[in-house]
């Protein structure tokens, strides 16, 4: 007998959750046998006094390190060559990436060449990266994309005006150190919108064609979660009760999207960042209420359960209305215009989004004409 579906849950990631966890990152390159660490970082988290304690722990137990601190937002095919080039001249054989997700998906790119040869766009598209990364150890500073988690990594192409996605089991971070701590000194805006990120990747792999229940358990916790704990975690950087809730959240969300894929919003954020320039976390926060406004129809049972989860009432509709009042309360403003997206890349924008994966597994089926009217609702 043939069965008619196979779930699949991939969890290529050894995951740490705790307090203070951040500071046992010694351990994981022990047990990998590592010598040489280039650290991979930005300025502003190196300033913010979170990658000192990391040096201290490395320097302890006798590595040899470095830092890279020139990871820049959206970082392109260019700066993931210049990090590969750092970790070559000092002969690296680990990475630990602190940051948020242009500084995981940096140092999980750069492993990735590495261990492979070649550049980036040898490796678009899924599970095409042939041998496992280096070693990556991931300490994230913010509770949103789940870079440090998933196995999907996204690079910009300026030349193309589009984000690339690598998506392998063989690129990704070997280790996550969730330590809620290191996100205490998270900007609030950025807060918001990388908490805003774990909110969509909860509902979109909640309600998309891929979704079973072992998935849909997982996103329910972070949608609850996330209800709870965004608009205080926003308002009190300090709660670590509150960013405690929104890093457990991110790793609930993060493994069930990684084993379903995502949907429309998704799709549409990607153009948005590549042509307008836009963060991702403020592109999915604006296209949300619009994407599941358009989706309700076709999962209306769903979309209930997710408003309840979310502390609204069991309906569709209060669902897209709690999510309204969620990004004010937060400090997302409404539009996308208001963050620089323009009517004239709406064409090439849509045909982009048309060319994702999440299209395909979104609830509601989806055609050009449609992505089309969802870009000018937000914008």
């Amino acid at each position: 007998m043939t069965p008619t579906r196979v779930d699949v849950f991939r969890i290529p990631t050894r995951i740490s959750f705790g307090r203070g966890v951040a500071l046992t990152v010694a351990t994981p390159l022990q047990q990998v046998g590592a010598k040489r660490v280039l650290v991979v970082t930005d300025r502003g988290v190196r300033e913010a006094g979170l990658v000192a304690p990391i040096e201290d722990r490395l320097r302890d137990a006798g590595f040899a390190f470095e830092v890279y601190d020139e990871v820049v937002p959206d970082p392109g095919v260019g700066e993931v060559q210049r990090c590969l080039e750092r970790a070559r001249e000092m002969e690296a054989d680990a990475f630990v990436a602190v940051g948020g997700g242009s500084s995981i998906d940096t140092a999980k790119m750069a492993a990735t060449l590495l261990a492979n040869g070649g550049n980036v766009l040898d490796y678009v598209g899924i599970d095409k990266v042939p041998k496992p990364a280096v070693p990556v150890v991931a300490i994230p500073t913010t509770a949103g994309t789940g870079a440090e988690i998933t196995i999907n990594s996204v690079i910009a192409d300026p030349a193309q005006n589009k984000k690339l996605v690598i998506i392998s089991p063989n690129a990704t971070a070997l280790y996550a150190l969730e330590d809620p701590e290191m996100t205490r000194t998270c900007p609030p805006f950025v807060t918001a919108i990388t908490g805003m990120d774990t909110l969509v990747h909860a509902i979109e792999s909640f309600v998309c064609k891929n979704a079973y229940p072992l998935t849909q358990g997982l996103c329910l916790e972070a949608i609850r979660d996330v209800g709870r704990s965004l608009a205080a975690a926003v308002k009190d950087g300090s709660d670590l009760d509150a960013r405690e809730r929104m890093m457990r959240a991110v790793v609930s969300a993060s493994l069930a999207f990684s084993n379903t894929r995502l949907g429309n919003v998704h799709a549409m954020a990607l153009p948005l960042g590549g042509w307008c320039h836009i963060a991702h976390g403020t592109a999915v926060a604006v296209l949300l209420p619009h994407v599941m406004d358009f989706n309700r129809t076709a999962a209306p049972e769903a979309y209930a359960a997710i408003g309840e989860a979310l502390g609204a009432k069991k309906d569709a509709q209060a669902a897209t209305k709690r999510v309204i009042a969620l990004n004010e309360e937060i400090g997302v403003k409404p539009k996308l215009s208001e963050y620089g997206a323009t009517e004239d890349a709406i064409p090439s924008m849509s045909k982009d989004a048309m060319q994702s994966g999440n299209i395909l597994v979104n609830p509601r089926e989806t055609k050009l004409e449609d992505i089309d009217a969802l870009y000018r609702a937000a914008l």
